[in-house]
């Protein structure tokens, strides 16, 4: 197994060292446009291939060799897709409907080639008592699933940012997980570790492919576990987990279509473009990655207050948004 960790390390660090000349062959770079893409030269959007596609070898790998077969095919096939459907986004850039539409159906597909991967009920950290979905099932998770990965997506304005989120999401798997899904998450956690600090020294982008891969394998992991695991991590637990960036994705949706826009145009009001304003991006990188990992930390050491966690991570972005529309976050997290 160690043999199989140093194989998937080896080609992530070769796709990271070799990143140029790749997003020159399979032609995604991204280059400067002086408005919304700010980077200084031409980067090669191979992140997610670097960062995703031991999962999807892996995934294949202990299928063959398993008896979780149709598990791990499926989760193949959705990082995989999702990889495929980001890199024709990267390359002809994909209408958002559509997006939705394909990303959608390769959900659906997963739910039902494994039927354990639907969210059938929810169970809570301040109650007993549990809430079933019934024949709501299947559109729930879907709508959870892309949900989150567009979120993800939306969060993919700096470098380090989603491939840091990534790594504390595979950190809060692993504290849950079955014994027979810890191989794909170490191997995860191993190409996402290696490619990140080629991403924050500006070397490769994650690019969309990376973006939807991640998203929905980390979505399609965490909804497995809960579901394997529902009497020791509970629903709140792990909609805490992706809680800021879902805050951050409403919020601009919302602001978007009262602005008479768009809910998926872009722009420089997310959460990291707020703190970059008013510090260096590796310290605003680092607050943001903490609003995210201490609050899944303690609601790991106490589960019973989960939704205290949730509450507090809440009005701390709520604040950060508050003082950031009216020109005072300097004043904000100075007091935080």
């Amino acid at each position: 197994m160690s043999f199989f960790y140093l194989i998937a390390a080896a080609f992530t660090l070769a796709v990271c060292l070799a990143a140029h000349r790749m997003g020159l062959l399979l032609g995604v770079v991204d280059s400067p446009d002086g408005i919304r893409k700010t980077h200084e030269v031409d980067t090669p959007l191979v992140g997610g291939i670097a960062s995703i596609l031991p999962f999807v070898g892996s995934s294949i790998f202990y299928g063959s060799h398993s008896g979780y077969a149709p598990l791990y095919f499926t989760l193949a096939a959705v990082a995989g897709g999702s990889l495929v459907l980001g890199y024709v986004d990267d390359r002809v850039h994909v209408k958002p409907l559509w997006r939705l539409i394909l990303s959608a159906a390769i959900c659906v597909g997963a739910l039902y080639a494994v039927p354990a991967l639907r969210i059938e009920a929810f169970t809570f950290s301040f109650s007993s008592l549990p809430v079933f979905l019934y024949g709501w099932a299947t559109l729930f998770t879907v709508i959870c699933l892309v949900g989150l990965q567009n979120a993800v997506n939306m969060a993919d304005g700096r470098n380090g940012l989603v491939l840091g989120l990534s790594l504390i999401w595979v950190i809060c798997l692993l504290a849950y997980a079955p014994s027979h899904l810890t191989p794909l998450l170490v191997v995860l956690g191993i190409s996402i570790s290696i490619a990140m600090p080629f991403n924050l020294r500006g070397r490769l982008f994650l690019g969309d492919s990376g973006a939807y891969a991640l998203s929905t394998g980390i979505g399609i992991l965490a909804v497995y576990v809960y579901g394997v695991k529902f009497s020791v991590l509970s629903a709140d637990i792990v909609a805490l987990w992706f809680l800021v960036p879902i805050l951050d994705c409403l919020r601009l949706m919302v602001t978007r279509v009262l602005a008479g826009r768009s809910p998926f145009n872009s722009d420089r009001n997310h959460l990291h473009h707020i703190l970059n304003g008013v510090m260096p991006w590796n310290r605003a990188l680092a607050f943001y990655l903490l609003l995210v990992a201490v609050p899944a930390g303690l609601a790991y050491i106490f589960p019973d207050k989960a939704l205290l966690w949730a509450f507090l991570t809440t009005t701390i972005y709520g604040v950060l948004i508050f003082f950031a529309a009216r020109g005072l976050t300097h004043h904000c997290l100075s007091a935080l």
